[in-house]
Formats: structure tokens, C-alpha cells, sequence
């Protein structure tokens, strides 16, 4: 077993007890002088291995007392609890040898102790010196024999670092010269994180080490940042850090990592930007930051000016200006929020310059379900971006400008395939599902296309296999009519009512929850409650989320909670997973409409021609001629249901909506999980985002000795793309980084590989680019 320098100093303790039973009596104690007290910093770590007690205020839990304490404890008078068993050993900081051995010139408070040097041996430097921790350590006769270097600033630094050092193994030194470098390694082992702290708060951590730790540190600044902070300051050491030249580069890059570890930096970047108005590493300056966000600002106001073409190449033209930006620290921090939102913004342009590639309902359904959905989520990803209310009306005006028009474009498109009154077959809604023994319906009020994606998404990434295909609702698509339209049940026991619900046939009560529940119980379906997991070898239906509800409460903040929905649905069905059912079929009723601006009123529907009238559709009476497009009722197709044109609304104010006719509240997911195969339960990719080339990770579940990796092919080692992979958090998530500025654009694949080298599980992504 390796021994450590502490051990070998007590060795040395042990051997100073030696003395020839020939000559002299046995020591009573062993006096340990220390004039410059070099050595007090080691001896609460001599309380476990020596009976040891020093000269000193009387502190009986520090083994500490006066002259005649020190002798009532060496006659064996005063019991030390827990203290080994031996010969005391007596040490005397602040005292030499020479000090004791004259009695007349020793200073009172040690005179006590002067009668009992006669019958005690000293551990002392041959020549009668007291031992200085140098030359213990450097001395080849009777010390440790390590190269000790002589300078003043290693002596110092040997005093400073006294216990560190007394925990290396002496094997390992003996090859090493000492120096004050490698001493100031033992204090402060990390100094580009102690040189960040310092910079993050100085008062605090000034006051937070010792004088002689504090002096290390500087003199580290010195010799490896060529910077003093006790004389140049925070505000220079902060200009450094923005400039990133010379060392200062590896300081700059440790921030850019972990930024949030050091929140008061930020400030001290902005009271030491250079005055130049482009300043060397312009992404270090928070200043330079704010100005760039604010012209982006003023550009994306400006927006709805133009026309949307001119929009559109406005937005792509700004992305080409500001992407760089997002991978700058203050993208990390959140205090750009408008440069995020514009890479959605810059995708919902590209995505907005083409519409639906054919005019019939199904193929503008193939359309919606291939390429559409993705403005819509272009839309949402761009309003989460800015969640405080500084640059949220920029992000709703440049949405306003392109998708709005584009929005009302598609609806119309479908309106026009499904026709008149007359062409009743051009739309059919798609059947409710028919559920197998082990089978969950699970109904999501309002799930549209785009969120259950992100849903089927975070599903793979827990390790459930998904299918998502895309159905149409029943007309309108409001829940009174479409969601009894999804009920597993034999469809001919509902009929139309009264307004806009459905019955139960011939003439019963409207199909409102209690009743549908009771046609679904009638039926053998296990109806669950909302946390009930059912007996999973029939069949069952459930609910979950709450997304339509949130939607017409929150209007366009809708986007900030969605991940929240998703997170709720994608929990509910793996607790039903976790109670055995085999399979959760998810379906909705309808999707919606979320248009920054509000939706434009359409006031062609008079009230007195209406039965009922909602924001985006009406039924209405018999023998009216209404001036807006009609559909057939899906439960009645001789009743007419009024459809407001295009994504007006026949109410005014209205940003979240649905009733009408478009892809997106018509064009419905039907989302199929199984239980997937992988080798760990539990473990999901939950965020992931990129900041310019820096991939932001994180996970749920992630197992002890698995690793993060980008790779262009996922199975092979060899086609890492990351330069870093760091995991933080507690390994909950990962920062990688992409050194390849050529590799923007291309397809990679996110991976997590086990401890030995197994691929758990993987997701592909575009380097640089949110999807």
C-alpha cells in the first residue's frame, strides 16, 4: 500500500520516540517546537494517529491549552477523550528550541514548561533548528527526500498547501520537482474556474479564502493569465475574458459553457466593453447583443408593411444577417429571445412560400399531413421563444405578415374541394376507431397535427414505438359533434340533436360527457378515470391534456405551455404502459387555429338565419340562403352548417379558434403506441435544442456510464461530429458542440451509448437547426 506524505511524517513522529535504555530513561513526551508555526495546519490531522496537544488558548475540542495543561495532560492528570494512546507529543507554534532551553530568556507563558525538556526528547532538525516544512520534506537523511525547490515563493506555498500536500502519496513525489506552480495546483487545482468565481463576485470570494490561499491565486493569475486581480480589477479582468486572446481564450470558452454557473459575469461584460463600435469576440458583449436585438426589433415590426412575398424574403434576408447570434452566449442566457424566435420565423417563411400541391380533400390532406403542419409548429416554436412580453409583438407582427395570409389560403383551398351542399361525399370523417383486447382509446381534446408530433416525438424518445397518421374530423369540428364521432362504440346508437351535439338515438338525452360515458360502459369499454389504469386485458377508453381548454384561455400563450400538454399526455400513456395495456390509440376531435393579430371578422352571417352560432360556424335554418360557404352536418347531412370564409371568425377578437374548415382544425392526427424495444425503460430525450453549432440536450432517465455523441452515421464510432460532450446536471443533460462550421445543415444523429458500447437509443436531427 502506498504510503502518503502524512504517513511518513508520522513515522517520523514515531521514530523520535527511539532512545537507548542504556543511556537515558524513556521520554515522558516528545517537545515539537515551531517558531514560525509552520506546521499548525497539520495537526488536526494528527489527532486520529498521535496523541498529540498544543501550546496555545485553552480549547479542549482542539486538544489545546496552556503551559500547565499541557503538563497536567503529560503527567497523565487530565484525560484526553478519543486521543490515541502513546507518548504525548507537546507542539509549541510560535516557540524555537532554543526559547525552552534557557530558562532565564524563555517568555512566561512557556516557563512551566522549561523543567520538563530534562526527561523529553525534542523533534527537532539534527543541528537543534526546528523543522521547517521545506526541509522535513527536501532532507535525504532523516526527512522524505523529495526535490523541494528554494525559492521563497515555494516556501510559502508549502505552508499554504501543508494539508493538501500531506495527502499525496509520497511515491508519486518522488520523481516530481516542487514548486510553487505545483503547490498552487493542490491549492486551486481548477484556475480557470477559480479565476471565473472571482470575476462572478470578488468581495465574496476574497473573503472567502485565506490570505495565503489568496496570495496562491494571485500569483496563479500571474504566471498563467498574465493578470494581477488584486491590482488590475474585475472591470480589466472582465475586458480579458471578452477579448478571449492568449490564455484567456480557455477562461472564455469554460464561461461560454456553463454561463449560468456565473450570473454576475454578465454584468461585468457590459462596464468593460470596449468602446469600438465592433469590438474583437463581438459575441462577449452584452451591449453589442441588446443593439443587434433591437434592430432585429424594429425590422420585424416593420413587417407587416410589406407584402407577404416581400415578408417572406425579408425574414430569409434577416436569418442570413442574425443566425450566428444563436451561438452566442446571450442566446444561452435567454436575453436574445428574438434571434430564437427568428430561426422558427426564418423556417415559416421558407414554409409559407407554397401552399397545397393539389385541390382535392385528400390530397391537400396528403399535403397538410406531409408539409403543412410545420408552419403551424414554425408558429408555435417562434411565440415559446419570448416569453416575456419585450419582443413578443415583434414575433407576433412577422407572423402576422406571413402566416396569416397563408393560413387563410389553405382554408379556402379545402373549402373550395369540399364544395357546395350538394357534393356531400368530397368530405367524409374518418371512422372511430375499433379497439382490440388491450387496447386504449385515449381521447385529447384538441390535439392538432403539429403538437402530436412533438408528442410522438417525446414518446420514441422514452422508448414506445409510434405511428402517426392523420384522419379527418367530423363537420364542424366542434367537440359537441366530433368527439361522440370517435366513441368506440356502434355509431348508429347517435344521431343528431338539437343545436350542434349529438343524441342518443331514437330521441334520447344530447351525447354531452355522462351520456357518452354510459353508451361507452354499455358498449364493454372500460371508461377510466382521470389517473384509473383499468383492467388492461379489455378495452378501455381515457381522456387527457388539456390543450383546447388552455387554448381558449391563454390565446397565443397557448405556446408557452404546450411542452407542459405534451408532457401530461405523454405521462398518462406511459402510467398506462406501466399497468400492462398493449397498445394506447390516440385520437382527437379537432385541431385550431392560433393566428397573431386576431382572426378577421366576417359579419356576412346574419344571427336571425342561424339556429346556433359559434366563432367559426353556424347551423343554419331551414330555407335560408347564407352569403358564406356550407357543409353537411355530420350528423344530419341535410342540415346546412354555416362556415366562416377562409380563418374569419363570425366573432371579433379571436386568436385561438376552431368550428370552421381548414387543414389545420380538419386534418386530425390518429397517433398508435406500442411498447418499444430497448435495453432501458424509462430513458428519454425530453428537450433538445441547437444554439448556433452547440446542441442543447436533455434527458430523463439516463443510465449510470452511458454517454452523449453526434454522429453522422449512429452505429459508428468513428463518425463523431462532436467536438465536446459534456454531461451537467446531475446527468440530465448534455452540452455538445460541433467544431465543423461546414457541417451546418447536415443530417446527424443525436445517440446515447451505454456503459459498453451498446446504442440505447438515437434521434436524428439537422446540425444547427431547430425542426
Amino acid at each position: 500500500m502506498s504510503e502518503s506524505v502524512l504517513d511518513r511524517v508520522v513515522k517520523i513522529l514515531k521514530d523520535a520516540e527511539t532512545h537507548d535504555p542504556n543511556v537515558t530513561e524513556a521520554p515522558i513526551a516528545l517537545l515539537w517546537p515551531d517558531g514560525d508555526a509552520q506546521w499548525e495546519s497539520l495537526i488536526p490531522m494528527l489527532w486520529d494517529r498521535c496523541r498529540i496537544v498544543s501550546f496555545g488558548t485553552f480549547d479542549d475540542d482542539r486538544r489545546q491549552g496552556p503551559a500547565y495543561w499541557l503538563r497536567c495532560v503529560v503527567s497523565g492528570t487530565v484525560e484526553l477523550v478519543g486521543a490515541p494512546t502513546g507518548v504525548p507529543i507537546v507542539y509549541l507554534p510560535g516557540a524555537t528550541r532554543d526559547a525552552l532551553r534557557t530558562i532565564e530568556s524563555v517568555v512566561p507563558e512557556l516557563a512551566p514548561l522549561s523543567a520538563l525538556q530534562h526527561r523529553c526528547q525534542w523533534i527537532s532538525h539534527p543541528n537543534g533548528k526546528d523543522w521547517t516544512v521545506r526541509s522535513l520534506l527536501s532532507n535525504k537523511q532523516f526527512g522524505l527526500s523529495l526535490d523541494v525547490a528554494s525559492d521563497s515563493d515555494t516556501a510559502t506555498a508549502l505552508v499554504e498547501s501543508l494539508p493538501q500536500l500531506a495527502g499525496q502519496h509520497w511515491s508519486r513525489l518522488e520523481s516530481k520537482h516542487i514548486d510553487a506552480d505545483f503547490l498552487h495546483s493542490l491549492l486551486n487545482p481548477d484556475p480557470v474556474r477559480s479565476l471565473l468565481l472571482w470575476l462572478d463576485d470578488p468581495i465574496e470570494m476574497r473573503s472567502s479564502l485565506s490570505d495565503g490561499t489568496w496570495d496562491a491565486f494571485v500569483l496563479q493569475c500571474k504566471r498563467h493569465f498574465e493578470f494581477d486581480p488584486a491590482t488590475e480589477g474585475e472591470i480589466e479582468g472582465a475586458r480579458r475574458l471578452g477579448c478571449a486572446e492568449g490564455h484567456w481564450e480557455q477562461v472564455w470558452h469554460r464561461f461560454r459553457q456553463n454561463p449560468t454557473d456565473f450570473p454576475g459575469i454578465p454584468d461585468q461584460l457590459l462596464r468593460a466593453q470596449p468602446a469600438e463600435l465592433w469590438p474583437r469576440n463581438p459575441g462577449a458583449w452584452p451591449g453589442v447583443a441588446q443593439d443587434e436585438e433591437n434592430k432585429l426589433r424594429d425590422a420585424l415590426e416593420r413587417l407587416p408593411r410589406e407584402t407577404p412575398q416581400e415578408a417572406r424574403a425579408h425574414l430569409l434576408e434577416l436569418e442570413g444577417v442574425h443566425k450566428g447570434r444563436r451561438g452566442h452566449v446571450w442566446a444561452d442566457l435567454g436575453q436574445t429571445p428574438l434571434v430564437l424566435a427568428l430561426e422558427h420565423l426564418a423556417e415559416l417563411a421558407r414554409l409559407t412560400s407554397t401552399g397545397p400541391t393539389g385541390q382535392s380533400v385528400d390530397k391537400i390532406s396528403e399535403w397538410y399531413a406531409s408539409t403543412g403542419w410545420r408552419a403551424d409548429w414554425a408558429v408555435l416554436a417562434a411565440l415559446d421563444e419570448t416569453v416575456r412580453l419585450v419582443g413578443f409583438a415583434a414575433v407576433e407582427a412577422a407572423i402576422a405578415a406571413v402566416y396569416g395570409p397563408w393560413a387563410d389560403a389553405c382554408a379556402r383551398s379545402l373549402q373550395a374541394a369540399i364544395g357546395p351542399m350538394a357534393n356531400s361525399e368530397a368530405y367524409a370523417a374518418s371512422p372511430a376507431p375499433a379497439p382490440q383486447p388491450g387496447d386504449v382509446v385515449l381521447f385529447v381534446d384538441g390535439l392538432r397535427l403539429d403538437v402530436a408530433h412533438r408528442l410522438a416525438d417525446r414518446l420514441a424518445g422514452a422508448g414506445l414505438e409510434t405511428d402517426l397518421s392523420t384522419a379527418l374530423a367530423a363537420l364542424p369540428t366542434v367537440t359537441e359533434t366530433s368527439k361522440p364521432a370517435l366513441a368506440p362504440i356502434d355509431q348508429s346508437l347517435l344521431g343528431p340533436g338539437v343545436a350542434l351535439d349529438a343524441r342518443r338515438e331514437p330521441d334520447g338525452p344530447a351525447a354531452v360527457a355522462r351520456v357518452l360515458r354510459k353508451l361507452i360502459t354499455d358498449a364493454g369499454v372500460q371508461v377510466l378515470g382521470a389517473s384509473e389504469l383499468g383492467d388492461p386485458c379489455g378495452v378501455a377508453w381515457a381522456e387527457a391534456g388539456e390543450l383546447d381548454h388552455r387554448g381558449h384561455d391563454l390565446g397565443l400563450r397557448l405556446a408557452h405551455v404546450i411542452e407542459v400538454e405534451v408532457q401530461r399526455i405523454a405521462t398518462r400513456i406511459e402510467n398506462l404502459f406501466d399497468a400492462g395495456w398493449n397498445r394506447v390509440v390516440v385520437v382527437t376531435d379537432h385541431g385550431w387555429l392560433l393566428v397573431p393579430g386576431g382572426l378577421p371578422k366576417n359579419e356576412d352571417l346574419p344571427v336571425a338565419i342561424t339556429e346556433t352560432k359559434k366563432g367559426r360556424c353556424a347551423r343554419v335554418k331551414d330555407g335560408a340562403d347564407p352569403l358564406v360557404p356550407t357543409v353537411p352536418w355530420h350528423w344530419d347531412p341535410g342540415v346546412r352548417i354555416a362556415v366562416a370564409p377562409g380563418i374569419s371568425c363570425f366573432e371579433a377578437n379571436q386568436t385561438y379558434e376552431h368550428g370552421g374548415v381548414s387543414p389545420q382544425e380538419c386534418v386530425v392526427p390518429r397517433l398508435v403506441v406500442r411498447l418499444g424495444e430497448t435495453e432501458t425503460a424509462g430513458m428519454a430525450i425530453t428537450t433538445m435544442k441547437w444554439r448556433g453549432l452547440t446542441l442543447d440536450v436533455e434527458f430523463s432517465g439516463m443510465p449510470d456510464g452511458a454517454t452523449a455523441d453526434l454522429r453522422t452515421s449512429a452505429g459508428d464510432v468513428g463518425s463523431s461530429i462532436a467536438e465536446l460532450a459534456n454531461l451537467t446536471g446531475g446527468r440530465r443533460r448534455a452540452i455538445l458542440l460541433v467544431g465543423d462550421d461546414d457541417l451546418e445543415g447536415e443530417r446527424a444523429h443525436l445517440v446515447v451509448v451505454g456503459a459498453e458500447g451498446s446504442l440505447l437509443l438515437h434521434r436524428e436531427t439537422t446540425v444547427g437547426q431547430n425542426r
